[in-house]
């Protein structure tokens, strides 16, 4: 059951977003500790956002509302976070509340 053309499309403004964060936290680490601190904390609230747009994603993909490109996307895109969770640790972001097992996926 693929979903209606919206939410197909915020499913790929998604996938997006959130591997494009995902990619950028390496260059993000190593500026962090000569950022102010109110960049520090809004990074920290929009990052926690997407984590939560990153839950929904996870529901799109159990519940088949993703066309089978995205599909791949979500999977390409838990293998980025993945490689990226002892980032994530040390910089004290919030932690992917799903899976990163692609094999779960």
């Amino acid at each position: 059951m693929v979903a209606d053309p919206e939410r197909l499309q915020r499913i790929d403004v998604n996938l997006q977003s959130i591997l494009a964060e995902a990619q950028y936290l390496p260059d993000l680490e190593r500026t962090w500790d000569q950022l102010p601190n109110t960049v520090r904390v809004n990074w920290d609230l929009e990052w926690g956002e997407l984590m939560d747009r990153l839950e929904g994603l996870e529901s799109d993909y159990r519940s088949g509302a993703m066309t089978p490109e995205q599909r791949l996307a979500y999977r390409h895109l838990l293998r980025a976070l993945a490689a990226q969770l002892p980032v994530l640790k040390r910089l004290d972001l919030t932690l992917p509340a799903v899976s990163l097992d692609e094999q779960a996926a």
